[in-house]
């Protein structure tokens, strides 16, 4: 499986939050199928680090997709 780490930043005009994340993936071959998994390692917001906050309140949910593209698109291509 390969991996990477990344940032991912969501900015508006009063506040930014900044997720670090893994991303690992395998492209797959004929016969395994291709898959993937995204590890959030620390969030901040505003420079504040409010990672236990993020998965106790299940905010996660917000930008879980948003994320994920984000990292699929991203990701080196080898």
């Amino acid at each position: 499986m390969s991996k990477y780490n990344g940032t991912f930043v969501k900015e508006d005009d009063n506040w930014s939050l900044v997720i670090d994340y893994t991303y690992y993936w395998d492209n797959g071959d004929y016969m395994q199928p291709p898959e993937a998994e995204l590890t959030i390692n620390s969030v901040d917001l505003d420079g504040n680090d409010i990672t236990k906050f993020y998965f106790d309140n299940y905010i996660d949910e917000l930008y879980d997709e948003e994320l994920m593209d984000y990292a699929v698109e991203n990701k080196p291509h080898y």
